[in-house]
């Protein structure tokens, strides 16, 4: 006759967990890849080549913001002035009249990161920007 092997009363007996880890790691991977994520985005209309062909200088009431690289800094200008930071050129534009459009002029060597720091400036002082004015080729 066989002999069983004697049981262990002291061993205690442990369910496999590593199907249902990889379940829950499976699911958290899922969970976390399809859960909305809110990001702060700046609304930007893109300017577009319109019928209307008379640039802002032809225009009657119109104030022109200018930004241009002098010397490795961002300069900006307003009716004539020179402004050689973004909070100087924002208090021109609070002396200026708000009731009119506003044109963005901005020179092509102007880094992407002055670009979006003037418009979420002047989208926080509530400034609704008319047209962005690029050169034509």
């Amino acid at each position: 006759m066989l002999e069983l092997p004697t049981t262990n009363s002291k061993t205690v007996l442990l369910p496999d967990l590593t199907a249902l880890l990889d379940v829950l790691f499976i699911l958290l991977v899922f969970l976390l890849l399809t859960a909305a994520v809110k990001l702060n985005m700046l609304d930007v209309t893109l300017p577009d080549t319109g019928k209307n062909t008379s640039t802002p200088v032809q225009q009657v009431d119109v104030q022109v913001l200018s930004v241009r690289i002098h010397n490795g800094k961002a300069q900006y200008g307003l009716e004539q002035q020179l402004y050689d930071s973004l909070s100087s050129a924002i208090a021109g534009l609070k002396v200026v009249k708000q009731d009119i459009p506003l044109y963005l002029a901005v020179d092509e060597q102007v880094p992407s990161g002055d670009l979006v720091a003037l418009l979420a400036a002047l989208s926080a002082e509530k400034y609704q920007i008319a047209n962005i004015l690029v050169k034509s080729e």
